[in-house]
């Protein structure tokens, strides 16, 4: 199995990282934040860490946030593009805008692709995750009922968008972020066909998963635009994890269905061998391909480096 490292501390932290001790732990791949206002004016200093990076052995992928918010999953990452282009955003079903682009609205296509094509030629990564790609939804309010979502919907169903989430309007939004992952892997393979399309769905115990429209894990798998699906583990507590295993199997069968490679990315501290084991085998036996351990500074925070690498070759061994 694979083990891959994030790096989430944005363009300051990326003087701090020791590629050399990470490649020497047994890691074979690195997960870089590129958030969208830093790398506006911060690109060239990313991509020579990524060439250092690839040089030291190391594949490198990209995990663009913000960018319209609408790849998000923290939604204190600031984005220029949302104070910029205000028609753009959803609108929910009271008919307010929120913060978070519509993948509908050719306004912001145009502008993502565009921003993706950029970012895939400066740096030279192996691929790009695509992070909790998903419409709005919050204590049963949803979006969006934008003028392009409605009239997408009109011209599918031969009908008016609902205000209710009905079934055809839960479809209607997977179907929507079907299309949108399109059009960024498109972006990425505009610049070099060989570079990797990754989705990470939101996580499968929020109760909110099945109203983000990225929650049909077949649809995904199926997809053309995704070449591996990314299972956010819950981390350390083995209650959750348990209770959560009916629905982890389910989507790890979804993609081993399509010859799909699962990745397993875990946000957790690794504080004890208990724990490096747990994970480990929490990864094999949903069949994953790959680890993906978040994130390099906290766990060089709470272990210093030398114990970190040493976490690191436990369970790359």
């Amino acid at each position: 199995m694979d083990i891959g490292l994030a790096i989430t501390g944005g363009i300051q932290s990326l003087d701090e990282v020791n590629i050399a001790a990470i490649a020497g732990s047994g890691v074979g791949s690195l997960f870089v934040g590129c958030y969208e206002d830093e790398l506006r004016w911060e690109a060239e200093r990313m991509a020579v860490f990524v060439r250092e990076a690839r040089r030291s052995g190391l594949e490198c992928y990209a995990i663009p946030w913000g960018y319209g918010r609408l790849l998000d999953p923290d939604p204190r990452i600031p984005s220029l593009y949302v104070h910029t282009w205000p028609q753009t955003l959803q609108i929910d079903s009271r008919g307010r805008r929120c913060p978070k682009a519509c993948p509908n609205d050719p306004r912001f296509l145009e502008w993502f692709t565009s921003s993706i094509r950029t970012l895939a030629w400066l740096l030279e990564v192996n691929g790009f995750v695509w992070d909790e790609p998903s419409f709005h939804y919050s204590r049963g309010v949803w979006s969006c009922r934008c003028e392009y979502c409605q009239r997408l919907f009109r011209g599918s169903y031969d009908k008016e968008l609902p205000k209710r989430l009905t079934p055809e309007v839960l479809e209607f939004r997977r179907q929507s972020i079907a299309l949108f992952l399109l059009a960024a892997r498109a972006a990425i393979h505009a610049v070099d066909r060989r570079l990797r399309s990754i989705v990470m769905p939101p996580p499968l115990a929020s109760a909110h998963f099945r109203y983000t429209g990225a929650d049909n894990w077949t649809l995904l798998a199926e997809s053309a635009a995704v070449d591996a699906i990314s299972l956010l583990s819950i981390g350390n507590d083995n209650s959750l994890i348990d209770s959560n295993m009916p629905s982890y199997t389910d989507a790890a069968s979804a993609v081993a269905a399509q010859g799909k490679q699962l990745w397993v990315w875990v946000a957790s501290d690794l504080e004890d061998t208990a724990s490096v084991v747990r994970q480990k085998q929490l990864a094999r036996s949903l069949g994953a391909s790959r680890l993906v351990i978040a994130d390099y500074t906290s766990l060089v925070d709470l272990h210093g480096l030398a114990q970190m690498a040493r976490i690191l070759a436990r369970l790359a061994q």
